[in-house]
């Protein structure tokens, strides 16, 4: 590679490195502390809600109740609000969610969800007062407390941390083609070892910093992917399958019948409601998902006439939003259990030690004039000049 090439690429690196060195700190810690939420949400007694079974303080009836039942009992319980959505837990095939929110609102997250033993029909006890130790942390992580302009800031974060990756792989083999993989020059001057403990992290987790960075980025941006779909996938059906609301709809439970005909073998995830804005004016919207932990991200849709029952179509996610899906179980590495877990906080500590190393590496820089510092590239980034 030309010298004025490999110099391109470092200043790539560096600068993009330097912009998000904080940011990614900060990821990195609550990243830490995330991968272990369930934990430590039991460690400090917050946890929302443990297995159905072991709450559960009556007897489990011959017939299971109608989820039209569970609806019903929660609009009860909220006078005056709607049925926005059901929920089904992945973990939990007895636990489910009912939604409820304002006529005329579309938004689902202006609403209360009434949490259910679907085994029962008994109202689950409410979840602790107040925002968990996770939660806090989980705000932190997404957005900075900022809201939305701090969760697309993350995403802008998460892209220079990517340029930072694919840069410093640029140059990590011309730096590094007369070295031993893994030498550690201890004894040489501070810069040498910051630069080959950098240099160590840095290929060590590359390839899985790359992963999460990415994911990380699409799930950041997630609210302007699912806002493409809106208005192009679903509108695209509300164009398609016109109608008016019907004044009443069939019960859930034959919308999710006939569901299940037109896609068997899968587990309901979500049921959205006509005129909600993940469905149309007329028909529910059956989410359905696999069994596997990653099939469990991979939706089928569908629509539902809520007048009289019948199927309209069958949709899948669109690329875009399967890629968005199944970012979440590989960013946080929530899908395979406590091997998983560690080996993804183990990465996470070498992540944040690459960060502080190369940090340390540029602190340590030699002061040099301007001259000198457009000849040359520093000497102690050359594996055979140092």
């Amino acid at each position: 590679m030309k010298a004025p090439t490999l110099r391109f690429w470092y200043a790539i690196h560096r600068w993009t490195s330097l912009l998000c060195t904080l940011n990614l700190l900060v990821l990195c810690v609550t990243g830490l502390l995330l991968i272990f939420h369930e934990d430590i949400d039991a460690l400090l007694g917050q946890e929302h809600h443990g297995a159905v079974a072991a709450e559960r303080t009556v007897a489990v009836p011959a017939q299971r109740p109608a989820l039209q039942t569970l609806v019903d009992a929660a609009q009860a319980a909220h006078p005056g609000q709607i049925t926005k959505s059901i929920s089904f837990a992945d973990d939990d095939a007895d636990a489910v969610g009912v939604r409820v929110g304002p006529v005329g609102e579309p938004k689902l997250r202006n609403g209360t969800t009434v949490q259910f033993d679907a085994a029962t029909g008994a109202t689950r006890k409410p979840g602790p007062p107040g925002e968990t130790f996770s939660g806090f942390i989980l705000k932190l992580h997404l957005n900075l407390f900022l809201g939305l302009p701090g969760q697309f800031f993350i995403g802008f974060v998460g892209v220079l941390f990517v340029l930072s990756l694919m840069s410093g792989l640029v140059v990590y083999g011309p730096f590094m083609r007369k070295l031993a993989f893994g030498l550690i020059r201890f004894g040489k001057p501070v810069r040498i070892v910051q630069a080959d403990l950098h240099n160590l992290f840095g290929i060590v987790v590359m390839v899985w910093a790359l992963v999460v960075g990415l994911t990380g980025t699409f799930l950041s941006f997630s609210p302007l992917i699912i806002g493409v779909w809106q208005k192009t996938e679903l509108q695209h059906l509300i164009a398609t399958l016109p109608g008016p609301t019907p004044a009443s709809f069939v019960p859930v439970d034959r919308a999710l019948e006939q569901a299940h005909k037109e896609v068997p073998g899968k587990d309901p995830a979500f049921v959205f409601y006509p005129n909600t804005e993940f469905s149309t004016g007329r028909h529910y919207g059956v989410v359905l998902r696999g069994h596997t932990e990653l099939q469990k991200r991979v939706y089928a849709i569908v629509l539902v006439d809520a007048g009289d029952g019948s199927v309209a179509a069958v949709r899948g996610m669109p690329w875009y939003l399967q890629v968005l899906l199944l970012s979440a179980p590989f960013h946080f590495g929530d899908y395979a259990g406590r091997p998983l877990q560690i080996l993804w906080a183990l990465l996470t500590v070498i992540t944040a030690g690459a960060t502080v190393t190369g940090f340390i590496f540029w602190l340590k820089r030699p002061r040099r004039s301007r001259e000198d510092a457009t000849a040359t590239l520093p000497p102690q980034l050359s594996g055979d000049q140092a």
